[in-house]
């Protein structure tokens, strides 16, 4: 092999060896930012199973006991408290009878059948206007802001007055519920 050779093939393993020390350095792309929306639901209550125990004529004043189930789904996710109230109108039939005839007589512990657990002071937390007349509205449960996001069931103790003489009849009446947010007064 000539001097020449050499010096060449000497240079070739240089320039080699320049070319892998001077590559370019490495390129980190960004990508693409990752966005996605979680739309809040509604919140609801719902009343079911309003029952109350039959009676028989009296020539004296007595009442009826019974209960409704109630069930509040705060699907919102804006954690900003809730809270409900219940109201009757006048049940007719007989001589009828006025939304003042009918009360709350208990409010069992609210129970969570889904999302955040009942918080002891915080809630969602019974209100228990006992013997209050629902001829107005009667708040029977709240929940704090931060707190009732999920699905909660609690059970309304009632008490029918029926005054001396009240005919014989079946007498109806409408419960009306209302959800709001905030935990309410």
């Amino acid at each position: 092999m000539s001097r020449f050779t050499r010096i060449f093939a000497s240079g070739l393993g240089i320039a080699a060896a320049l070319a892998l020390s001077v590559a370019p350095a490495a390129h980190a792309d960004t990508g693409t930012g990752v966005s996605m929306t979680l739309t809040g639901g509604s919140l609801a209550a719902t009343l079911a199973g309003a029952t109350l125990e039959p009676l028989s004529y009296s020539n004296a004043a007595q009442s009826t006991t019974g209960t409704v189930g109630l069930t509040v789904d705060d699907g919102r996710g804006s954690g900003a408290g809730w809270n409900v109230t219940i109201e009757a109108s006048a049940l007719t039939g007989g001589l009828g009878l006025g939304a003042d005839s009918l009360s709350v007589t208990s409010a069992s512990t609210p129970a969570a059948t889904a999302g955040q657990a009942v918080n002891p002071t915080s809630g969602p937390l019974a209100i228990a206007p006992v013997d209050a007349t629902l001829d107005t509205a009667r708040r029977v449960i709240s929940a704090d802001a931060g707190f009732g996001q999920g699905i909660y069931t609690q059970v309304l103790g009632l008490r029918l007055d029926v005054p001396a003489y009240a005919r014989a009849g079946t007498y109806t009446g409408t419960l009306t519920v209302t959800s709001a947010s905030g935990p309410g007064v």
